[in-house]
């Protein structure tokens, strides 16, 4: 289902990893130089997990970067948990190719997980982060967003206040005790939603920290495909 089709790394275990899901690969250049622009501040050992979708022309990059190629359609959630299970480093970030989330807010949200005890996964909310964009100009996918949140919230009363964030952060051993937990496959667009269930039998904690998202949307999310997808989560899916 999987290749590795390049690996480039001076280090062996890296303190955190970077999950990206690429379809359109003239973003990632960018993507990959705002990183080493950031890290290039702090005493941090990353490495970037590119997943790339079946046929999906991987442009030559650069640094302590992995690309692993899907040989089929695989999606968005699928592909990000594909990458998170690849990763061998302590700590591992699920990121946009478009940098809708400044990297401050991930380098916050790592610092929280390092540091405050007993939590093994950081979500990132964007209803607490006040001056966001994503709140001010209601659009029709933080419409969905907000509608599904709701239903999600019913649905799982003790999980995070902003279910369909994808702004996560994992240490490796919630990693596996969700791999562990979620026999099936993963589908659509979010990750986060399909995790909800696993996080209340595994009993993990949470911890919930403000973040911003700037409101855009990567070309190939189809509005009416994934809120189909999510009518299909809530309504048939056990939790």
């Amino acid at each position: 289902m999987l290749t590795i089709v390049k690996m480039e790394s001076s280090v062996s275990t890296p303190h955190c990893s970077l999950i990206v899901y690429l379809e359109q690969p003239e973003m990632l250049p960018a993507y990959l130089r705002d990183l080493r622009g950031f890290f290039a501040k702090f005493p941090l050992n990353y490495e970037v997990i590119v997943v790339a979708e079946k046929g999906c022309v991987v442009p030559p990059t650069e640094g302590p970067v992995r690309i692993l190629q899907n040989s089929k359609k695989l999606g968005r959630a699928a592909s990000l948990w594909l990458g998170l299970n690849s990763s061998q480093a302590p700590f591992s970030a699920i990121t946009s190719v478009d940098m809708n989330t400044p990297l401050g807010d991930y380098f916050k949200l790592l610092q929280n997980l390092m540091t405050e005890e007993g939590y093994e996964i950081c979500w990132g909310d964007r209803y607490k982060k006040k001056d966001s964009p994503f709140l001010k100009g209601p659009h029709p996918r933080q419409q969905m967003e907000d509608s599904f949140n709701r239903i999600l919230r019913d649905k799982f009363p003790q999980c995070p206040h902003d279910p369909l964030s994808e702004i996560l952060l994992f240490k490796k051993a919630a990693i596996e005790k969700l791999a562990a937990d979620h026999p099936g496959k993963f589908t659509g667009w979010y990750l986060g939603p399909q995790l909800l269930g696993g996080l209340r039998r595994q009993q993990l904690r949470v911890l919930e920290i403000p973040v911003f998202e700037s409101g855009q949307t990567l070309p190939g999310f189809s509005l009416w495909r994934q809120r189909w997808n999510l009518f299909i989560e809530c309504a048939f899916k056990t939790s």
